[in-house]
């Protein structure tokens, strides 16, 4: 595994883990994100309040599916199982409720600003609604 691909490993991993001490400690203080969703976010400290106030209501895993590098940049297929803790979690153009599950194949593109995360886009390929008590 290259330096790139093993850094964005432990961010994920202390995002599954909802570390945000640490997590955050891999964004670049002015960086910017576009999620899937085409939510985009400036500077660490939005990011992690978002997400923060996400896992409130929705549990996401990431899972790293594979990587390819450049010079300052790392493309990252994602798949990503967001579940809902509560009722009534928009998502996806879905609304979810306790149980359901969104399933969420992507691509983000990971730009390096002195070692550290300075831009995150990300693109969402395939959606799978998985509803809580309903066959797979």
């Amino acid at each position: 595994m290259t330096t790139m691909a093993a850094m964005l490993a432990t961010y994920v991993d202390a995002f599954n883990r909802g570390d945000a001490e640490t997590y955050a400690g891999f964004y670049a203080a002015d960086v910017i994100l576009r999620n899937g969703g085409g939510t985009e976010l400036r500077g660490r400290d939005a990011i992690v309040e978002f997400y923060t106030a996400v896992s409130q209501r929705l549990a996401r895993t990431m899972r790293i599916r594979g990587t390819c590098e450049g010079d300052r940049s790392l493309a990252a297929a994602l798949a990503s199982t967001f579940t809902a803790l509560v009722d009534d979690v928009p998502l996806g153009g879905e609304v979810l409720n306790k149980g359901d599950q969104l399933e969420l194949e992507s691509i983000a593109l990971y730009e390096f600003t002195d070692g550290k995360f300075g831009r995150i886009e990300a693109t969402t390929l395939k959606r799978t609604l998985l509803r809580r008590g309903a066959a797979a």
